[in-house]
């Protein structure tokens, strides 16, 4: 039966040497468990970090359930929301988390252990959630858009005469870019130092 270990590490990705923020940050040479290999071989044990987009929020007696819209992180954590999603997932934060905050449609990462499958409905369709309980959940502060306005130099058509021909000219271009670069912004659950090398 080797091929057993051999299969669950195959289910492990190493966390690797990308800066995340600091509260969801694991030592370089920890695995975490990705969510396609969670949904694929139905795992419930073993550290994971997923990212991804609030869909629900509810506050319990002792925990906050959020039910969130799984997205492949980007380089520094943030979900790419651009990218498609494969599924939903469940994380519990022990305490209370205002969903004011941490509202419908907000971009969160989260790290824990993974636990049972959660079985529940999206809208009238059964279904069985992954679930991580939380000992970090980062929320992401919203992305600053800058405007740029390029001029450049470009052939022009010239005419009617005199003017006919070619010649100089300028193009005005106006890009928005959104940026990956990480900022610290509010989480209300901290993690245990996992390692003085972290990303």
């Amino acid at each position: 039966m080797k091929f057993i270990p051999i299969l669950f590490s195959s289910l492990l990705v190493l966390a690797g040497c990308a800066s995340y923020p600091e509260q969801v940050r694991v030592a370089d040479e920890a695995t975490l468990v990705s969510f396609p290999a969670t949904i694929k071989a139905g795992l419930t044990q073993g550290p994971a970090r997923w990212s991804g987009v609030i869909a629900k929020v509810q506050n319990n007696s002792q925990n906050t359930r959020l039910e969130i819209v799984y997205f492949p992180s980007g380089s520094h954590g943030r979900p790419l929301v651009e990218k498609n999603t494969e599924g939903r997932f469940v994380a519990y934060a022990k305490g209370f988390l205002d969903p004011v905050v941490y509202q419908s449609g907000k971009q969160v990462t989260v790290l824990g252990q993974l636990a049972p499958f959660e079985a529940g409905k999206v809208d009238q369709y059964q279904y069985s959630y992954p679930v991580i309980e939380a000992s970090a959940v980062y929320l992401w502060p919203k992305q600053q858009e800058t405007t740029r306005v390029d001029v450049e130099p470009w052939p022009l058509w010239r005419g009617p005469y005199p003017y006919w021909g070619y010649g100089s000219g300028i193009r005005i271009r106006t890009t928005i870019p959104t940026g990956e670069t990480p900022t610290q912004g509010p989480a209300h659950v901290q993690h245990q130092d996992q390692g003085s090398q972290q990303r």
